[in-house]
């Protein structure tokens, strides 16, 4: 079951933007995650759906939605997100690839506004804010870039890209934002399958290693959804270590700055190897085997750390919601590549929050991405 693209829908002088989205068990959100993709002001698109062999409704869905430009890429085997999205990458024809998640929503014109701004700043990579939104996110709210405070694009090398990897206070994950890259950059770059957690990292350190030049933008327009039946990133042994001999296994860094960090993330995940190895004893009850590394001080205070943070998120679950308000400041968007009036990350939060309560009334008034963001997750 396969749709052939039209690689010349849209204007013959643009750029053909080709869409890279991996879906497993989605069905439920997956209408909206192709529909939004479709609706992009860029008109010269590909969406490319590879499916993880996914046994629900997933590939009915998406054979009920008729566009020439949405290609169903199904599989008889599970293969995980990196070798999914590896299967849709080889069968990409795109001058740029863009990475949009099966149950996740963006703004109509947000792959023009990436590109305009790609082209302009002679960028190789770029990528916008997340704003988080969905059952978990109802009594709070937060986007990726929030910490930066962030109100014009700004460059992003690998030595602050692996300063998220190693989770530095007011750093964000950078690794879980969704690049459009330019398909020249990419090359023959695949995502590592031995990873099943951390593939998007991994890829774009190899890029950004490479000489690829990342530029990030405050703008709030991918919406990142968050709720029970999201893929889990929750760590294992196998997980763990797969990552720590990824990490070993990347190129060598000139930058002295990027080798210092690097080296911290090395430490760190080795330790969080440990940990994952301590918790497997103990759920086996392997516990001769698990008392010499309780006496490990840093693995205490890891075990200690967990028990508390299941208790906020308890607590959190039974907490109602605020009662919904008008963003203080929401500033409206400027042209691609523009300098925001306020940084636009608290104003996205709070309305993705509210919306995320599921209340029925609108927030008002509010400029277009922000209505577009509040309807875009009340409606989902």
């Amino acid at each position: 079951m396969e749709h052939q693209a039209t690689a010349e829908a849209g204007p013959v002088g643009q750029p053909l933007i080709s869409v890279i989205m991996a879906n497993y068990r989605g069905a439920r959100h997956l209408g909206a995650a192709i529909r939004a993709v479709l609706a992009q002001s860029h008109s010269r698109i590909e969406l490319l759906l590879a499916d993880d062999a996914s046994d629900d409704d997933s590939l009915q869905v998406a054979a009920s939605i008729a566009d020439d430009r949405l290609r169903i890429l199904p599989s008889d085997r599970t293969m995980g997100p990196a070798g999914t999205r590896n299967r849709a990458l080889r069968a990409a024809g795109g001058d740029w690839i863009a990475i949009v998640d099966s149950d996740d929503l963006i703004h109509p014109r947000r792959l023009e506004r990436l590109l305009a701004v790609a082209v302009a700043q002679g960028a190789d990579i770029v990528a916008d804010d997340l704003v988080h939104f969905g059952t978990v996110e109802a009594t709070g709210g937060r986007t990726l870039l929030q910490p930066l405070g962030l109100t014009a694009p700004v460059s992003l090398d690998v030595a602050m890209f692996l300063r998220g990897s190693a989770g530095e206070p007011g750093v964000p994950s950078f690794g879980y934002l969704k690049p459009l890259i330019s398909r020249r950059v990419l090359g023959g770059n695949l995502y590592d399958e031995s990873l099943k957690i951390g593939e998007d990292n991994e890829l774009i350190i190899r890029l950004l290693v490479q000489g690829a030049r990342f530029i990030m933008m405050p703008d709030p327009l991918y919406g990142y959804r968050r709720h029970a039946g999201s893929v889990s990133h929750r760590l294992s042994v196998e997980t763990t270590a797969a990552i720590l001999a990824a990490h070993r296994g990347l190129p060598h860094f000139a930058d002295p700055a990027a080798r210092a960090v690097a080296a911290k993330v090395e430490r760190q995940l080795y330790q969080a190897l440990k940990y994952e190895i301590l918790v497997r004893d103990i759920k086996n009850r392997h516990l001769l085997r698990a008392a010499p590394r309780l006496l490990d001080p840093a693995m205490l205070v890891r075990l200690l750390g967990s028990v508390q943070d299941r208790r906020r998120r308890a607590r959190a679950s039974t907490l109602a919601a605020p009662a919904a308000k008008v963003p203080a400041s929401c500033p409206d968007l400027p042209a691609p590549g523009g300098r925001w009036t306020t940084p636009p990350a608290q104003a996205a939060a709070l309305v993705a929050a509210e919306a995320s309560a599921g209340r029925d009334q609108t927030l008002s008034p509010l400029p277009e991405w922000a209505t577009w963001l509040d309807r875009a997750v009340r409606e989902s």
